[in-house]
């Protein structure tokens, strides 16, 4: 019969409905910027920052940097070359391809808008234990460490700027990811509600561990996660709805 040659429909769970949420996280994090960008966001973040750091203390603060590390560059590399590694062995080709890719351009535009923006970190907040969590080298660090402690200008001006925070951006992008990867392993309603508070929660501690350094202003984090999240859910609705039409051109039903 004609009807079984014909594709299945789309299935919104996967296309519609992740494109829809992928668009509206990156409309959030453009609502964010314009928040800071006409100076609505300085109050609120300034408040929230005061209170973390009356939170701190030397042995809080030494397991929230261990919380931070986490979202650092080289882990979130390491966690994701490991993610493409395994995709690779499998064959998934295609996959590994498609998660290279959004990993990578996620980094890409979480560098370059953050030096476009030139957001000036919270440095009056900052904690002077954290500065190793932004500088990317000891020399870096120091330099950063001493502008904190004297209020002198820094020669690395580039570890200044935090508007995405790349640790919010990275480990929402990477994180999720991975929940995407293992949510059909994962059977069953509990497992699968598992994956996905733990990927959350993992995002959501690296984020907060940010500002309770002082090395981000909330706004920085709030940008960061919702560009992340938006970024990989609208390239994750692309390809599946590439697939799609793809299926839709051989006569494939999409299985």
């Amino acid at each position: 019969m004609s009807e079984q040659n014909s594709p299945e429909p789309e299935k919104p769970g996967i296309n519609e409905g992740n494109q829809r949420a992928g668009l509206f996280c990156l409309a959030g994090a453009l609502a964010v910027f314009l928040l800071y960008r006409f100076g609505w966001a300085e109050g609120p973040d300034n408040a929230c920052l005061a209170w973390m750091k009356s939170l701190r203390s030397e042995g809080l603060t030494h397991r929230i940097m261990e919380i931070s590390a986490l979202g650092s560059i080289p882990v979130l590399i390491l966690i994701g070359l490991v993610t493409v590694l395994y995709l690779y062995v499998r064959g998934d080709q295609k996959t590994t391809r498609r998660i290279f890719f959004i990993m990578v351009s996620a980094e890409v535009v979480a560098y370059t808008v953050k030096h476009l923006v030139r957001r000036i970190r919270p440095l009056e907040f900052m904690d002077p234990f954290a500065a190793p969590t932004v500088g990317t080298s000891q020399e870096a660090a120091q330099d950063l460490l001493t502008t904190i402690e004297s209020g002198g200008e820094m020669t690395n001006t580039a570890l200044l700027v935090s508007f995405p925070s790349g640790h919010g951006m990275m480990s929402a992008t990477i994180f999720l990811c991975i929940a995407f990867l293992l949510y059909n392993a994962a059977g069953g309603r509990g497992p699968r509600l598992v994956l996905a508070a733990t990927a959350a929660g993992l995002i959501v501690a690296i984020g907060l561990s940010r500002v309770y350094l002082g090395v981000h202003n909330p706004s920085d984090v709030l940008a960061g996660w919702l560009g992340g999240i938006g970024w990989t859910l609208t390239w994750f609705a692309f390809f599946a709805r590439r697939d799609h039409l793809g299926d839709s051109v051989t006569g494939h039903d999409g299985a």
